[in-house]
């Protein structure tokens, strides 16, 4: 009896010492939260995945505070967007030392320009707001084409610092092209719809899907149309005869909804910081928003 007690404590005593010296999971860093998204849906408990922007923090202008950086530097891998995207990281990537996947850097990514700096005068817009890309600025909200986050799981794949686990990338791949099948099913009768939106954070998934380019109420992020554009934008309105409008965290929702009292005024972020889970599970669930306001009342 006494050697079995023994043997049970030297037995409760080397699990102990195995479980102490366990290398902790890898720390993954993502810049903004889609991005995680791809890489808690790959890596599951095989990670620890980190969003670095808070929900809180535009990743336009964000302001890091000394424990973003320190999370940053310290990171065991760090997705990104790339330098032409996110300036404001592109110098601190340079401070690191471990690796780093920059999403702009990757063969095949979809790549629009345009960005949020427009004068705010209707007849800079027109009022079917048909290509407003302007050349040399990127357009920063590449996460909304999934085939871009196609590209990035496959580069994930290929990488070893860390590796994802077995059976990936190749299962988010075919989740992902599922998802895309749907939502192409659930889309395809509304591409002629036509909607509002506050500004177009979402050109990258309306193109792949096929949808009409909406009406854009200002290209400047947290500014307001004059009110000539206004009245401009009113006229547009009635003669679409608009009935859906996407609301963005940024947006003046009072201001929407004077524009567009007929519309139905459906909430979506385009940074899915409301959202904790997968990839996939998220971008269905910005095309469900999508087609509850395009749809029939």
């Amino acid at each position: 009896m006494r050697v079995t007690l023994l043997l049970l404590i030297a037995l409760l005593g080397t699990a102990s010492t195995v479980a102490r010296t366990a290398p902790a999971p890898p720390t993954l860093v993502a810049s903004v939260e889609p991005l995680a998204m791809v890489l808690r849906q790959l890596y599951g408990e095989h990670a620890r995945v980190v969003t670095l922007l808070e929900a809180n923090q535009s990743p336009h202008h964000p302001m890091l505070s000394p424990r973003q950086i320190l999370t940053l530097r310290q990171a065991d891998l760090l997705v990104w967007l790339g330098a032409d995207a996110e300036p404001a990281v592109a110098a601190l990537v340079k401070e690191r030392d471990g690796p780093s996947l920059a999403l702009l850097d990757l063969p095949g990514v979809v790549r629009r320009e345009g960005g949020h700096d427009h004068d705010d005068d209707p007849a800079q817009h027109g009022h079917d707001h048909h290509e407003h890309d302007h050349h040399g600025q990127v357009d920063p909200h590449l996460w909304l084409d999934p085939d871009n986050m196609a590209a990035l799981a496959r580069a994930l794949g290929e990488r070893q610092d860390p590796p994802p686990p077995a059976g990936q990338p190749a299962a988010f791949l075919a989740a992902l092209a599922a998802s895309d099948a749907t939502i192409r099913a659930w889309l395809a009768p509304l591409q002629a719809v036509p909607w509002l939106t506050y500004h177009h954070p979402w050109a990258y998934f309306q193109r792949h899907f096929g949808l009409r380019d909406p009406v854009i109420v200002s290209e400047r992020l947290g500014a307001g149309p004059s009110s000539r554009r206004f009245v401009a934008l009113a006229a547009t309105v009635k003669q679409q005869g608009l009935a859906c409008a996407v609301v963005e965290p940024e947006a003046q929702a009072d201001l929407l909804r004077r524009l567009c009292p007929a519309c139905r005024l459906r909430p979506l972020d385009p940074l899915g910081r409301d959202h904790s889970g997968g990839y996939t599970a998220w971008l269905e669930g910005t095309a469900t928003a999508l087609r509850e306001c395009l749809g029939p009342a």
